[in-house]
């Protein structure tokens, strides 16, 4: 018997061959969703951020005149034209956070809260401007270096106190945390071989792993004899070669056999997404497993023997 995280709602009933947990699953879907402003001298961009990503929504580019007039422009006739176009500028930057943030239908707003971000005044020039519905939600009003994306991300970081418990800042923080222990050379492990050969040994205190890991377990059995046995890895969609020696027992993803089996390690398990930039350039640099050690150790790759753990590992790749 499985309790649902919360009360369900609504009724469903069908009868086939297979369990329905499609509404069992929107409960572990993070509902907040929070809206960006990021406004300077150059430009606005909107963005949002909820648990799972980011999103980039729109971006407008602008020119806006300098304080100081050219030659032959009287100081007056050049202060009024820099008002006019900076006053186009932050209705038009308001007029779009409209189009982006409040539902057409309901005529409410579609996030659950705003960041406003920028240099100088313009994002107190925005505020003053933002329409009532979206101005009541502003969370925080905060000072950047920069616009755009790079805006977005010094935005983020700026108010995290503000964001909640949101997985997408909790999966910064970890792999930050992985990023700190490479730069200064200490208690780390990438790759599947160490990983692996520090899970199952008890020397890995936080497993971080991409929560769509395409490695399959094979587990194979001497044909000969059948109480000797031996673990592969290989990559989803590669088979073994037609083998007299030895022949499989059972395959299962990595990822599932660890969920399974972590009990019997101990580690923490930090499970993650490439939706975020720095989820992104895990996956991509290092395979997507790797981890943080209890303490700095020798592995077997550092030692260049076999990757074999009395004799139940081995690694093909």
């Amino acid at each position: 018997m499985i309790e649902p995280l919360k009360p369900l709602v609504s009724e469903f009933y069908r009868c086939d061959d297979k369990f329905h947990v499609e509404v069992l699953y929107e409960q572990f879907e993070e509902k907040n969703t929070y809206g960006f402003i990021v406004v300077d001298g150059n430009g606005v961009s909107l963005h949002t951020l909820n648990g799972k990503s980011r999103k980039n929504l729109f971006k407008l580019e602008v020119s806006l005149p300098n304080k100081h007039g050219k030659g032959g422009q009287s100081k007056n006739r050049f202060a009024r034209i820099r008002e006019e176009k900076r006053g186009w500028y932050t209705s038009k930057a308001c007029e779009i956070a409209l189009h982006y943030f409040i539902d057409p239908v309901t005529t409410l707003p579609n996030v659950s809260g705003i960041i406003l971000a920028g240099s100088g005044q313009l994002k107190e020039e925005v505020l003053v401007k933002l329409d009532q519905r979206l101005s009541k939600i502003i969370l925080s009003v905060v000072d950047v270096q920069y616009g755009g994306g790079s805006g977005f991300n010094q935005a983020i970081n700026l108010t995290k106190n503000f964001l909640g418990n949101l997985k997408f800042l909790h999966e910064q923080d970890v792999i930050s945390s992985f990023y700190d222990e490479i730069n200064k050379d200490g208690n780390y492990v990438i790759g599947v071989d160490d990983t692996l050969y520090s899970l199952t040994s008890g020397l890995l205190d936080t497993l971080i792993i991409w929560n769509n890991l395409s490695i399959i377990r094979w587990e194979l059995v001497k044909i000969n004899e059948p109480n000797e046995t031996k673990v592969i890895f290989l990559n989803e969609g590669k088979t073994l070669e037609e083998n007299k020696e030895w022949t499989v027992k059972s395959t299962i993803p990595l990822l599932d056999w660890i969920l399974e089996h972590n009990g019997e390690f101990g580690s923490n398990i930090e499970l993650i997404s490439d939706q975020t930039d720095l989820g992104a350039q895990f996956v991509k640099g290092f395979g997507g497993i790797g981890g943080l050690l209890r303490y700095k150790t020798e592995l077997p790759s550092t030692l260049d023997v076999a990757t074999e753990s009395d004799g139940e590992y081995e690694f093909d790749w």
